[in-house]
Parts: C-alpha cells; structure tokens; sequence
C-alpha cells in the first residue's frame, strides 16, 4: 500500500519559511542586521542557533523513528518515509501510522 507522505503545502510552506529563516539569519551577518532591525534583540542570534540545532536533533530523532516504523510495517521504501520525516516533521510521522494500520 503506498501513503502520500508529505504534508499540506501550508504545512510546507510553514517549514521552508520558519527553517530558512533561522538558518538565514543563523548563518548570515547582513540577514542578522535585518531581523535585528524589524524584530529587535528579544531573541539573541545564540538563541536562534540553538534552536536550530534542536530543530535538526528532533527531526533526525523523527526520522530514525520512522524508518523503524516504517521497516517493522513493512511498507515500501522506508528510507523514503525517514526523509520526509526529516523533512517536514510530525505531520509526515501521523500518514506513517495511518498507512502502518
């Protein structure tokens, strides 16, 4: 049995915008000197650099889950449902259970 495995495109959009703004602004001087300028310094960059390195941990956790799921439920491709986990997080992990029961 094949399961889509990727979210909503709001869901999509939602991680592509939030990551790629952490990483933009975790990673890049002038991207930082923005932020700073339109959000103030209520969050410092050290903060923002921690949370992405949670966000990382997480799905990479995630992830491993997934494919061990995925494995004992012997559905197809389970390095497949690992990545999309990577990717776009918790939502891809519930189609997972859907598509194992």
């Amino acid at each position: 049995m094949s399961s889509v495995r990727t979210p909503s495109l709001a869901w999509r959009l939602f991680v592509v915008v939030g990551v790629g703004t952490s990483v933009a602004i975790t990673v890049s001087d002038p991207a930082w000197e923005k932020w700073k300028s339109v959000a103030g310094e209520k969050l410092p960059r050290q903060a923002v650099r921690s949370l992405l390195v949670g966000t990382a941990a997480i799905h990479s956790a995630e992830a491993a889950s997934s494919y061990v799921s995925a494995r004992r439920s012997n559905l197809e491709q389970p390095g497949r449902w690992a990545l999309a986990t990577f990717l776009w997080g918790f939502p891809v992990m519930r189609r997972l259970r859907k598509a194992a029961a």
